[in-house]
């Protein structure tokens, strides 16, 4: 076998996770889980007996990344014994305040602080690469790029394959399936796409570990093996340890706590939600008994996951029969609307909403 890699990308290390509106200890746990996903892709490559470990980028975030984390990166890929080339994608490019820059690497470490790509040699291997030099580079690396040698070559690049982008997407280094063997390239190994795919010339590993409520994709690393013939073979495989999800529970009904967490409890254990991070929307009509203080029922009720947020779109349940014997305003307009009820079934159910949100009104 010409050369065994293991090529991982977008792990975005110190992420704020402010626009998943994680703050405090949840945000500070996704961290630590992104840090503890880069030395399981080390540990990883070492149990596939890998020659070299590939990164296509957006290692860290330059906007938010400390000396600290940087140097943990440093000492992690220091200590797989064994050379790692990184391609600074548009979250880590090489500017004069990155890590990339002012940090002394280890040997073992080679950073691509190239706009243009150059080729590094493993065994009898070429892997052709460039980074980010600045967060916006709108080229396209591979037009009028031809290499004058024959042999086998790769690509690592942070870059967007066109021919398949994510919604919400924004292209970086635009390239095309048919621009990668045009150009005379076995295979090219990308980052940029948090979602893992694999196809005959293009493989994105995705991000180790899900970065928002909307990555339900894979997140894996890529081994790739290349024989001495220059065949390419990939398997990607998981490594995440956690999953995003956003969940509805209906407390429709409900009138203690305690039947609030036996819910969450049977949701949890019926769709398998351990270690998972949870959004959950409460919906439905609850017992004026039950009063709910979200931040507190997440305390409550947050074993067994990674971590859990409530979100109350519940509604207070009301007895209009009760309230329309009131001799009271909110009698009065009770009485009132329920005569109007008595008409076709769009104004019942127009009066009906009118209702709960007078009664509601009231309440407050």
């Amino acid at each position: 076998m010409a050369l065994r890699l293991l090529h991982f990308a977008d792990l975005h290390l110190d992420r704020s996770f402010a626009n998943e509106r994680l703050f405090g200890v949840g945000a500070q746990r996704r961290r630590e889980d992104l840090r503890s996903a880069l030395q399981r892709i080390v540990e990883r490559a070492r149990q596939a007996k890998a020659d070299l470990i590939t990164c296509g980028g957006d290692l860290f975030e330059q906007d938010h990344v400390t000396r600290e984390t940087a140097s943990f990166v440093v000492q992690t890929l220091g200590e797989a014994r064994l050379p790692v080339l990184i391609a600074p994608g548009h979250s880590d490019p090489a500017v004069p305040s990155s890590p990339y820059r002012y940090l002394r690497w280890p040997e073992n470490v080679t950073v691509a602080t190239h706009e243009e790509l150059r080729p590094y040699r493993y065994g009898n291997v070429q892997i052709w690469t460039a980074g980010f030099m600045r967060p916006d580079v709108p080229d396209a690396p591979l037009r009028d790029f031809a290499r004058s040698d024959e042999g086998t070559h790769l690509l690592l690049l942070h870059a967007s394959d066109m021919s398949q982008v994510p919604a919400g997407i924004t292209p970086d280094k635009p390239i095309l399936p048919a621009q990668v063997e045009e150009a005379g390239f076995r295979h090219a190994l990308l980052g940029h796409y948090h979602d893992a795919r694999t196809g005959e010339s293009i493989t994105y590993p995705g991000s180790p570990e899900p970065l928002g409520w909307n990555e339900s994709g894979r997140h894996c690393t890529a081994l790739v093996m290349i024989d001495d013939d220059g065949a390419v073979q990939v398997i990607l495989d998981d490594i995440n340890q956690r999953r995003f999800a956003q969940e509805t529970l209906d407390i429709t009904g409900m009138t203690t706590l305690e039947h609030v967490r036996e819910a969450v409890m049977a949701m949890r254990e019926g769709k398998q939600l351990d270690g998972f991070v949870i959004r959950a929307t409460l919906v439905g009509e609850r017992d004026r008994a039950l009063t709910l203080d979200p931040e507190t029922l997440s305390m409550e009720c947050s074993d067994g996951f990674a971590y859990l947020e409530f979100r109350d779109q519940s509604r207070v349940s009301h007895d209009l029969d009760t309230a329309a014997q009131e001799f009271t305003s909110r009698g009065e307009m009770v009485r009132k609307l329920v005569d109007h009820k008595k008409g076709s079934r769009q104004e019942e159910q127009a009066v009906g909403r009118a209702l709960q949100l007078a009664l509601d009104a009231f309440d407050q």
